[in-house]
């Protein structure tokens, strides 16, 4: 019976492997296709993202390592169960690191709202562009502090306004950025009053932000609630245990008994990670 959960499990991940390959090879081919007939670019620095949206992809695989070498040597789990927990940690550190890195997401675009409405004060007040982002950089604090001296910077030692927005857009590839850069890079070819546009760009994004706080606060019920039919499992399997300790006892000691709550196990995992999946929207 171990011999078939281990290659259920091993079908799993190659299916899982396979769809992932096959996604990035569509997306690859797709973007090659846009990418025919655009002039070729002048070779210059790549733009690295900025380090507070890096993913810390680490934190599940030390997380799982670590609840795995435990549950082994320390506890003396079978391994079946050892490795079956190590999941389950891993996946749930996987979704604490994605609710931090949505978090960061949400607090780098509610600065770019705030730092686009003091432009654009700043603008009605017959400033220039390089006074406005001046003055969203004194008034704005970090992470996006930076990322105004830089474009600043570059703007006043006479770099063209293209390339730097357009960096600045690679540098923090989210979607309100790269609609704030677009109209910069718009505005810096054909001109115009900056003011009233940045005021309406301002407002959709702050339009998206309230989208994404009603869509999160609309699907925290819903994972609540898969979340306590999760735990209620647990509750049940204690519950079990305290009836009728011997007949559980011999459940878990057999060698079926053990690959069925194990096999239990993953499959909340897998839940769990397609719960996420399911209630994260993009727009």
């Amino acid at each position: 019976m171990s011999e078939l959960v281990w290659g259920a499990g091993a079908a799993v991940g190659a299916g899982a492997a396979w769809y992932a390959y096959r996604a990035n090879l569509l997306r690859r081919q797709a973007n090659a296709r846009l990418n025919e007939g655009l002039p070729v670019e002048t070779e210059r620095e790549a733009v690295e993202v900025h380090p507070y949206l890096v993913r810390r992809s680490w934190i599940p695989y030390t997380a799982g390592g670590a609840a795995l070498l435990l549950l082994l040597f320390v506890v003396g789990l079978p391994i079946v169960f050892s490795v079956a927990i190590a999941i389950v940690v891993g996946v749930l550190a996987h979704l604490i690191e994605d609710s931090m890195h949505e978090a960061r997401l949400a607090k780098l675009e509610t600065q770019l709202a705030n730092s686009m409405d003091l432009m654009v004060a700043a603008l009605h007040g017959g400033a220039g562009l390089a006074q406005a982002i001046e003055s969203a950089s004194g008034e704005t604090p970090e992470p996006i502090k930076s990322e105004w001296q830089e474009v600043l910077g570059r703007m006043r030692y006479g770099e063209p306004p293209v390339q730097v927005f357009d960096d600045f857009s690679k540098r923090i590839p989210l979607e309100s950025f790269r609609l704030f850069s677009f109209t910069m890079i718009v505005h810096s070819e054909v001109g115009g009053s900056l003011a009233p546009i940045l005021a309406t760009v301002g407002r959709s994004i702050r339009d998206r932000i309230e989208i994404a706080r009603r869509v999160r606060s609309q699907s925290t019920e819903a994972r609540a609630s898969v979340m306590g039919i999760l735990l209620i499992i647990y509750f049940l399997g204690l519950l079990m245990w305290r009836t009728n300790p011997p007949a559980f006892e011999r459940f878990v000691a057999h060698e079926l008994g053990q690959n069925l709550l194990a096999g239990a196990l993953i499959l909340q995992a897998l839940g769990m990670l397609w719960i996420a999946k399911i209630a994260k929207l993009r727009f």
